[in-house]
């Protein structure tokens, strides 16, 4: 079955989607390495690694801040690859928007 070229579009959301949500978990991954075990121990399990509610340690405050940040990019990715799938099906139905 040969692939039509509308799979590789849908495709590149996927990937988009794939890599966002990897560069994240690296990036988290690495943040927990660096903090003290005692600071490890407060965090929730992983992969997503969630602070504290209230981070008063200023260890635990970096990493909150981190937290929130690398979850906005992550979802402005995510939006990305929707804006780009809602593009894909606007090609697909035949290049005019209802």
């Amino acid at each position: 079955m040969q692939m039509s070229p509308e799979y590789v579009l849908f495709g590149v959301a996927v990937l988009i989607v794939i890599l966002s949500s990897h560069w994240r978990r690296s990036r988290l991954r690495r943040a927990v390495r660096d903090l003290s075990t005692p600071a490890r121990r407060q965090l929730g399990p992983e992969p997503e690694f969630e602070p504290p509610a209230g981070a008063a340690t200023g260890d635990l405050q970096a990493f909150a801040a981190l937290h929130r940040r690398t979850k906005r990019i992550q979802h402005v990715c995510w939006g990305l690859a929707l804006l780009w799938l809602a593009y894909v099906l606007v090609l697909l139905s035949g290049g005019t928007a209802p």
